[in-house]
């Protein structure tokens, strides 16, 4: 196993299943008042399991490349939607049903406010992107869309400068799952425009993720920053503090580990102070102080816990006394400690200021003018007024009655300049569920989560008469609802939100999915049902009578239907490592497959065939099967994997028109990641020119179009025009870097529906792209020798018929054709000279045309300059006589000619 995977997974069980150590009974899913640390830890491994992270060199390059391709082909492609662009369907944030936090949206990693405006506030979002508000929180702005990375680790706001803002990207804590960060960038003005600094060379910033950035107080060219480098270098080089000494051209490494927090001391300038360690005891964690700018540190050992005895700190100076410092941590000796000294002595002042999951959740703050007053977040957050000795938690536990979202990531107290002096009874608290402020010191709570669009979907479904409704499933923020407008309904509270499913024959038949739960003797899949159309509080638990205990249910379950032909029947189907089926709403299911794999199945994709359904499933393996009559009582698989590579299949899809044409993309690095097949997996096809090298998620096929195709990953949508050989960027309007986790498309209103893993659901309205035709290359050879021609056909409805004529030349007769209703037939010419070849295709709505020029020779006019050639040639250095002589040993004059004057009849 590599490091990286060692850190972070760190006491994370293998898969046993996870939830052998979790139980979840039904009234329990979505209960998180003793925290969910398995839950957050196995999220952490699906993610980077199905994208190969934890066994992949440098990621982190590839999804540089993968940035820096795709901004160059949309450059040279254009716009593939003209007068179209996607726009945002929120959540702009989502009700918590009637629960006092209010509205949720996502995971808060950064945050950070102006000094001499406290109205101008910078969130920074676990893959959401970096958000603005001019007035208090308000409202917000997405201010990050372009420069190619939706993950931010630290936001710092340069004293004296208020419109230089300096941001790190990449998740603090992510480990292998943030390997989308790019490094350090910085605005000049307020976040308008944003400029890479991360050096170049010897002097380059290298890191993958940026989680704290500081300067020094007198001396602006002087930075220091903390970057990990996980999963970079085959994984053995954990990061450090980078310093730069020329206000971010180059830097050096100054101190390697896992660095949370680095602080300037501003009475003290060319003190800073640092904590190092994150998932795993290690012989470096510690708190470390500089006193010479940041070039040399030691470790402080007095009184505070350090190496084996401390897994993750997080250290805050107080701002009216820089001498006094808190640090927060975890581990064996944990706990909440105290220096008043600078560091040079420590007093433990609270065992238990860690209430749990503090790998995942662990912040402080010091109120700007009693130092004595601190905030300690982990799960929940508290204050105290007495060093920390005490802690009064501000809000309750998990439920109704809870004030704001637990798992806490942000706490910050309001701080203030001479002119605008600072506000102790202020401060903000950012969570899984989004950003809250109080102004009367926790008392009361202001939600600040108007219309942040930073949901991280797993799924969505789209409601099949009307694509204004979606359901979704979202990291730590449950299952939730809209019927058209931003601000999304919470469905049923369940921790996590998985898979969702409208029922084809009647859409007010809804399902969603979480955890897998405890039925009494094992874990089995968790499903809701509503019949009103997935309204909140109408869902109800399924038993899922039938299903067994003890198999492989993968962390998302993977749930998939379709309507069967002739019934107002709808089929449903889950998947462990086999495959099961319910054909009365859930109620009660049948396993219709055996195990192709010991793996988890991965996905599941269902499609009416007339009568019968076809059922297509792909394994974390790489396996494929399929079976076209998914409703009979024993259904025929066959395993078509084939020469498919063994990585997780993320999608499958088939064409509406031609059911025997499936396509696969996978959720790996390197290789194909589109692969095709035209007879039902017999053979496939490695497709996906232009897709560039980082996991796919999704893949679609235009019901109206069915040559045009969809592929979403984890850069943003690309599409192609010519049954997946080649695509281009599909993004006007979406943020770049845009992870994308699932594509829907409605036929009537046409529209394609994304969801993501950060930027919530967006959608675009399509157009049909026109038939076009395109001939190919013109093409040489002689009278009585026939040539293949072709002509490549894009867009339209996908569905193509070929007609050839000769348009021009000294023979018109069709029978110069070998099938002139194929793409790509041979031509014979009869006699010689100049053939002008026309073929005609029609898409059962239009047609288009293209020629392709044919040039004949006359073998016998040629003859008297090919034996002339011959005679000089003869006797020639290289000269072969074998190659002249035919199977007789006599020379063939006519294939002479052909070599010597037409290359391209040569056989």
């Amino acid at each position: 196993m590599s490091l990286c995977l060692r850190a972070c997974l760190a006491g994370l069980l293998v898969w046993v299943p996870l939830w052998a150590q979790v139980p979840f009974h039904h009234s329990q899913l979505g209960d998180k008042t003793n925290g969910e640390e398995e839950a957050i830890n196995r999220r952490v491994q699906w993610f980077a399991e199905r994208r190969g992270l934890d066994s992949t060199p440098n990621p982190n390059e590839y999804w540089r490349k993968a940035i820096t391709d795709t901004q160059s082909l949309a450059a040279e492609t254009g716009s593939r939607s003209p007068g179209a662009i996607w726009v945002p369907r929120g959540p702009a944030s989502m009700t918590m049903l009637s629960w006092d936090m209010g509205r949720v949206a996502g995971r808060v990693s950064a945050f950070a406010h102006d000094l001499d405006d406290d109205q101008l506030l910078y969130l920074g979002t676990a893959s959401g992107g970096l958000w603005r508000s001019t007035d208090g929180g308000n409202n917000w702005t997405s201010i990050f869309d372009q420069v190619g990375t939706q993950t931010i680790g630290a936001i710092w706001i340069q004293p004296g400068s208020p419109k230089t803002i300096w941001v790190g990207t990449g998740e603090q804590g992510s480990s292998c799952t943030g390997y989308m960060g790019m490094g350090l960038y910085k605005s000049t003005d307020g976040g308008n425009t944003w400029q890479a600094s991360n050096g170049a060379g010897a002097g380059r910033l290298a890191a993958t993720s940026v989680v704290a950035i500081t300067g020094h107080p007198t001396d602006s060219q002087v930075l220091l920053v903390s970057g990990e480098r996980d999963c970079v270098d085959q994984w053995d080089a954990p990061g450090g503090i980078f310093r730069s000494a020329d206000g971010g051209g180059s830097w050096t490494k100054v101190l390697s580990g896992y660095v949370n927090d680095v602080l300037a001391d501003p009475e003290n300038p060319g003190t800073f102070y640092a904590s190092i360690g994150r998932w795993s005891s290690l012989a470096g964690n510690g708190i470390y102080k500089s006193t010479d700018g940041g070039l040399n540190w030691d470790r402080l050992e007095n009184g505070i816990p350090f190496e084996n005895d401390v897994s993750r700190s997080r250290i805050a100076m107080a701002p009216s006394d820089s001498s006094i410092l808190y640090m927060l941590s975890y581990g064996s000796a944990g706990g909440l400690f105290r220096t008043e000294d600078g560091g040079q002595s420590w007093t433990r002042q609270n065992a238990n200021a860690c209430e749990g999951q503090c790998s995942y959740n662990l912040c402080l703050d010091v109120h700007p003018d009693d130092p004595d007053t601190v905030l300690v977040g982990s799960i929940r957050f508290a204050l105290s007024t007495n060093a920390g000795v005490n802690l009064n938690y501000l809000t309750s536990g998990w439920g109704g009655g809870q004030k704001v979202h637990q798992d806490t990531h942000v706490v910050s107290f309001h701080r203030g300049t001479t002119g605008s002096p600072a506000n102790g009874n202020r401060f903000w608290v950012g969570s899984d569920g989004g950003l809250w402020r109080t102004d009367d010191g926790g008392t009361n709570f202001v939600n600040l989560n108007a219309n942040l669009n930073i949901t991280q979907f797993y799924d969505i479904a789209v409601h099949p008469d009307n694509p204004e409704i979606v359901l979704g499933g979202a990291q730590d923020n449950s299952s939730s609802r809209t019927t058209g407008t931003p601000l999304w309904n919470v469905t049923i509270v369940t921790g996590d939100g998985f898979m969702n499913l409208f029922d084809p024959n009647n859409p007010d038949i809804a399902f969603q999915t979480s955890y897998p739960s405890w039925n009494g003797s094992g874990y089995v899949p968790s499903l809701v049902r509503s019949y009103n159309g997935g309204e909140p509080g109408t869902f109800n638990w399924l038993s899922m009578d039938g299903i067994p205990t003890g198999e492989p249910w993968g962390w998302v379950t993977p749930l998939a239907n379709a309507a069967i032909g002739g019934t107002t029947d709808t089929a449903i189907f889950v998947g462990s490592n086999r495959v099961y089926r319910s054909v009365n709403e859930g109620d009660n299911w049948t396993p219709i497959s055996t195990a192709l794999s010991s793996d988890q199945i991965s996905v599941v994709h269902a499609q009416s065939t007339g009568s019968d359904v076809a059922v297509l499933v792909g394994y974390s393996d790489g396996k494929v099967g399929i079976t076209y009559n998914g409703t009979a009582a024993s259904p025929d698989w066959q395993d078509v994997t084939g020469t498919l590579p063994s990585s997780w299949v993320a999608d499958l899809a088939m064409d509406p028109d031609d059911t025997n044409r499936i396509y696969m993309v996978r959720s790996a690095f390197g290789g194909a990641k589109l692969f095709r097949s035209d007879n039902s997996g017999g053979t496939w096809l490695e497709l996906g020119a232009g897709l560039p090298d980082v996991p796919a998620n999704a893949v679609a096929v235009d019901p109206l179009q069915t040559s045009r195709i969809f592929v979403g990953n984890d850069v943003g949508v690309f599409v192609s025009e010519d049954f997946g050989a080649n695509f281009v960027p599909f993004m006007d309007g979406l943020p770049l870097g845009t992870v994308v986790t699932d594509l829907e498309i409605d036929d009537d209103p046409y529209w394609l529906t994304l969801g993501s893993y950060g930027r919530g659901v967006w959608q675009i309205a399509l157009t049909p792209s026109d038939l076009g035709v395109e001939g190919g290359p013109n093409a040489e050879t002689c009278s009585g020798r026939g040539v293949l021609v072709s002509v490549t056909a894009t867009g339209g409805s996908g569905s193509y018929s070929y007609d050839w004529q000769v348009a021009g030349g000294p023979d018109t007769d069709l029978d110069q054709f070998d099938d002139t209703s194929l793409a790509n037939p041979t031509f014979t010419p009869s006699v010689s000279g100049q053939y002008t070849l026309r073929c005609t295709v029609s898409d059962g709505s239009g047609s288009a045309s293209a020629d392709v020029s044919v040039s004949a020779g006359n073998s016998l006019e040629l003859l008297w300059v090919a034996s002339t050639h011959w005679l000089e040639t003869t006797g020639s250095p290289g000269w072969d006589p074998q190659l002249d002589l035919d199977a007789n040993g006599r020379i063939d004059l006519l294939d002479l000619v052909l070599r010597v004057n037409n290359p391209a009849c040569d056989e």
